[in-house]
């Protein structure tokens, strides 16, 4: 069973986040698998190819509004109560 990391931002990717990504980076270079969660975007601010590959490895919580999320948890707590 690999293990999995999840890292957890406000806002992923960000301009002035290269560090976060080097350590990532790193981090699965070391064969670990590294989930990326942010609650925000940061889409229109970026223009280097590194940060708009990150932008497709990250999810969103926010992406869907309030009601999405709300959607997730219940449908987690409810088909998996035990992880939960």
């Amino acid at each position: 069973m690999a293990l999995k990391i999840a890292y957890l931002i406000n806002q992923y990717p960000k301009v002035s986040h290269s560090f976060i990504r080097r350590e990532i980076l790193a981090l699965e270079a070391c064969g670990l698998t590294i989930l990326r969660f942010a609650v925000r975007s940061c889409a229109e601010e970026l223009v280097d190819e590194a940060d708009q590959q990150e932008l497709n490895k990250t999810r969103f919580l926010l992406e869907g509004g309030a009601i999405a999320l709300l959607q997730s948890l219940l449908t987690v707590m409810f088909r998996r109560p035990d992880r939960f």
